[in-house]
């Protein structure tokens, strides 16, 4: 095998280096700047994108800070028109218990004089079924016709010890 004999290495290495250098030559003057512009072409689009994301990052947090801001705005409202409904509300019962307070009052008078009166003809009626009761027994166990004042005055007596 030639390329093992060592005479002929000199040329070989002289060979080897002309080839290498002019390889060189090519690839930094033809394909590395092509190469290079590549990827810096590349990095800027990546640092581009970047910022893109960053700007769209910052959007999106100042929009949801504005939803939030809304959000909370508009939950304030509601509480507010609901505290306005609800003292609105308290208002109409409080109205509305207190006429019906008043009309239940009197009522209450109006039934309690019902009663009076009812209670006054009833005892008015015992005092009359009393004299005549009375007037009765006096009559049958002693005999005694009685007057109709006297027996009116003895029941009146009666009934006044007993209220």
């Amino acid at each position: 095998m030639p390329q093992l004999r060592f005479e002929d290495f000199p040329p070989q290495i002289f060979w080897l280096v002309v080839t290498f250098t002019l390889l060189l030559i090519l690839l930094s003057t033809l394909v590395l700047p092509k190469l290079k512009g590549t990827i810096e072409g590349r990095q800027a689009k990546i640092e581009g994108d970047f910022a893109l994301a960053a700007s769209l990052k910052d959007e999106a947090q100042a929009a949801i800070a504005a939803y939030d801001k809304a959000l909370a705005e508009a939950r304030n409202r509601a509480n507010a028109i609901a505290a306005e409904a609800r003292a609105k509300i308290e208002a109409a019962v409080a109205v509305r218990k207190a006429e019906l307070e008043a009309k239940l009052n009197e009522e209450a008078k109006a039934a309690e004089g019902r009663i009076r009166a009812t209670k006054e003809a009833a005892m008015a009626e015992v005092r009359g079924i009393a004299i005549e009761t009375s007037r009765a027994i006096a009559a049958k166990i002693a005999g005694l016709s009685v007057d109709e004042a006297i027996a009116g005055s003895a029941v009146d007596a009666a009934l006044s010890r007993t209220h």
